[in-house]
């Protein structure tokens, strides 16, 4: 029945989806609201400090990261060439389904990037039903990067809570797609987000 529940809305996952994320369409600055960044209008425009980030995954910016800061928890920030997402207004903007999950706290945010003409971001999300129930161990090895893509007509951010979601919602809407789910061993062993990341990029050439 689970199965059953979760292909019917990955199929009408599929309507809100023919798009191509384009980080040059959002201008240099702040945006402040979700209505900022889906109106692709920023609210200001501070002298931003370059990203930084020590793992390609989680940026800060100094002067955004400041607890006295106004603008410490804005939606998105673009730098003229990247956009970024802060995690929390991210995980707000979950749609019902992928709720639930937690984060490694902090203020931060993730780098949008263009996967297969989707806007993908990937963190180390976590359940917390996990944490609940299994406790420190049971969250540590859930523990893993998850990558989400971003449903501009619905108004939503889509995580794929595994790799067998990930699997069925490219069944549904890129069946032309031959996936290559390997995660690979040693030094080019891949994480759920990476293999999520590199099949999107396999549409374009299907």
């Amino acid at each position: 029945m689970t199965k059953l529940l979760t292909f019917l809305s990955l199929t009408a996952f599929a309507l809100g989806f023919s798009q191509n994320f384009n980080p040059a369409q959002y201008p240099k600055g702040v945006y402040e609201t979700y209505e900022d960044f889906r109106t692709k209008t920023p609210s200001a425009s501070p002298n931003l400090s370059a990203a930084i980030t020590d793992d390609q995954i989680a940026f800060r910016f100094n002067n955004l990261d400041d607890k006295g800061k106004k603008l410490k928890k804005a939606f998105a920030v673009s730098d003229g060439q990247n956009v970024y997402i802060h995690v929390v207004n991210l995980i707000k903007k979950f749609n019902s389904e992928d709720k639930g999950q937690g984060y490694d706290g902090g203020i931060y945010y993730l780098k949008a990037e263009n996967k297969g003409g989707y806007l993908f971001v990937r963190d180390y999300f976590t359940s917390n039903s996990a944490a609940m129930w299994g406790g420190i161990i049971a969250a540590a090895a859930a523990r893993r990067t998850k990558g989400v893509i971003y449903d501009e007509e619905k108004e939503s951010f889509n995580l794929f809570k595994n790799i067998e979601e990930f699997k069925t919602f490219m069944q549904v809407n890129h069946p032309n797609v031959v996936l290559d789910l390997e995660k690979g061993k040693g030094d080019a062993k891949l994480d759920e987000g990476e293999i999520e990341a590199k099949n999107l990029e396999l549409i374009k050439s299907a």
